[in-house]
């Protein structure tokens, strides 16, 4: 099954079944610890796109999402889940209505991202999942799903919830993140149970950087600001002036590194962290 004719019915849109059938498929083939495996799974008052058993005894649902949500549906879809004991893995389509704007995985500046990107962002610490098609003369094939981390714009306009007539959104600039395979991890994080891929969360990558710049202008270094420029310099372009702030901050709050009051005071201010 490489190809899907796109057949859409009154329940469901033919872009969302497409995409079910190809996770059903492909996690299944790629992953050796499933055990058991099904196709809307009904759950008292849920029924789950994607079902998973794993060799460990957990279980996995996949939701995968292409209409709009609110933040609250999702919170309940979760939890109902969560309650039974089931770990959800979250799937967005990236060019459904459930995305403020088409999502491709690639680094982007001041992007809009809905509601409900912006929560999955935090209940999956630093990542949201999203898949895309590939469709050609009414038919289609999976392109390969990938993450994407957000972070805040350095200006303080472009920081906050915006409105028009039709939407709510956030602005963000992103950092795209390779999904090294169909691996699934069961974990906890945020207080629920979700289910991730093995990809790397983008923050903790910038922070390994950071630290390591860190350790090689250590030695006779006795200007923090210039250590701080020079960090700017060096990651600016990949991951952007307010993620390289909050990043050098977490780390003097742990202790990783040293910086004098008045510059830890400085860039605070600057992101008002």
């Amino acid at each position: 099954m490489k190809e899907i004719s796109l057949i859409s019915t009154p329940a469901e849109s033919h872009f969302h079944r497409a995409i079910k059938l190809f996770l059903y498929k492909y996690i299944y083939e790629n992953n050796k610890s499933i055990a058991k495996r099904s196709l809307e799974k009904y759950f008292g008052n849920r029924y789950a796109d994607v079902y998973f058993k794993l060799d460990t005894g957990k279980e996995v649902v996949v939701e995968v999402q292409n209409s709009k949500i609110s933040v609250k549906e999702i919170i309940a879809r979760t939890k109902d889940y969560n309650i039974k004991g089931i770990f959800v893995l979250w799937m967005l389509y990236g060019d459904g209505k459930a995305v403020a704007c088409s999502k491709r995985p690639k680094d982007s500046k001041s992007i809009r991202i809905s509601p409900a990107e912006n929560y999955l962002h935090r209940m999956y610490g630093g990542r949201v999942y999203y898949v895309n098609l590939d469709i050609r003369r009414n038919k289609a094939s999976l392109k390969t799903p990938f993450a994407l981390h957000y972070s805040k714009p350095r200006k303080k306009k472009k920081q906050g919830l915006f409105k028009n007539r039709y939407e709510s959104y956030f602005i963000r600039d992103t950092n795209f993140i390779t999904i090294p395979s169909w691996n699934i991890m069961c974990t906890e994080f945020a207080g629920f149970k979700i289910a991730r891929f093995y990809d790397k969360n983008i923050k903790s990558i910038l922070k390994e950087n950071i630290l390591i710049f860190y350790k090689i202008e250590k030695t006779g270094r006795k200007n923090d600001k210039k250590f701080v420029r020079e960090v700017v310099k060096n990651f600016k372009k990949k991951y952007g002036t307010y993620m390289i702030y909050s990043s050098i901050l977490e780390l003097y709050s742990k202790n990783k590194i040293v910086l004098s009051p008045k510059v830890y005071k400085k860039i605070k201010n600057k992101i008002n962290f």
